[in-house]
């Protein structure tokens, strides 16, 4: 699904359908995509913003875990049992806010991946309209896994993305942890993203993990909007500009 298809679902008025939202991976960050959905300038009175479903599960299985140990089959059937129960309550698209968890998107049944907004397509759509070096901040697991490599029109992009090398990864991996743990740490998480920028002579950054989009904000402040690709803001700023305006 295209960035201009996922603005669809944003105006029920205009469309008929209600948002899904697939979270828990973690609780926080989630429930962030929503207060930044709800938070972006809509036209007209509350009443026009859309309708959302959330189904928040933090008992998934640790998504890199999984991938580690092979835990296809139980990723899998828990997504498309979450996938379906949010269409059949009236979804007509659904966001999984996990990247980590995109890996096992590709395996569910065709049907409900085909209503899935890709936040991996959307990151690839971003950064097609950015220039510069942007350093990916992601999961050990989607690194693993090549999440981010196997979406469409991720060769276009790939030269101007940048992978931490092992230690840094695992630096992030654990800035990741923390936030799931203990919420929002800008003053922890933005001083070695600042070293890391340095050290790879990067730009820019791209919020592969959805634990980022907490600190989203502090990012943008320090970066730029143009060089903090952050694709539950992109989603949420396209569903609140609606189709017309995504269409351009």
């Amino acid at each position: 699904m295209t960035l201009v298809e996922a603005s669809v679902p944003g105006d029920p008025g205009r469309f008929g359908g209600a948002l899904g939202v697939l979270g828990g991976m973690g609780p926080l960050s989630s429930a962030e995509f929503l207060r930044t959905l709800y938070a972006c300038p809509w036209a007209g009175p509350e009443q026009t913003r859309p309708r959302v479903l959330l189904d928040s599960d933090p008992a998934f299985p640790d998504r890199t875990e999984a991938i580690r140990l092979g835990r296809v089959r139980e990723m899998t059937e828990r997504l498309e049992n979450r996938l379906r129960d949010l269409l059949d309550r009236g979804a007509d698209r659904v966001v999984v806010v996990c990247f980590t968890a995109h890996h096992f998107l590709r395996l569910v049944d065709p049907a409900l991946r085909q209503r899935v907004v890709s936040l991996v397509d959307v990151t690839a759509a971003e950064l097609a309209l950015t220039s510069g070096r942007f350093l990916l901040l992601s999961t050990e697991g989607s690194r693993q896994a090549r999440v981010f490599e196997q979406a469409p029109g991720w060769d276009a992009v790939a030269d101007r993305v940048v992978r931490p090398g092992r230690d840094d990864q695992a630096l992030v991996h654990r800035l990741i942890y923390r936030m799931k743990h203990e919420g929002p740490l800008p003053d922890e998480v933005l001083p070695p993203v600042d070293r890391l920028l340095r050290r790879y002579g990067c730009s820019g950054v791209v919020l592969g993990c959805t634990e980022f989009h907490l600190v989203s904000r502090e990012l943008t402040a320090r970066y730029g909007p143009d060089r903090t690709v952050d694709a539950l803001r992109t989603l949420a700023l396209r569903l609140a500009a609606g189709p017309a305006v995504a269409a351009g």
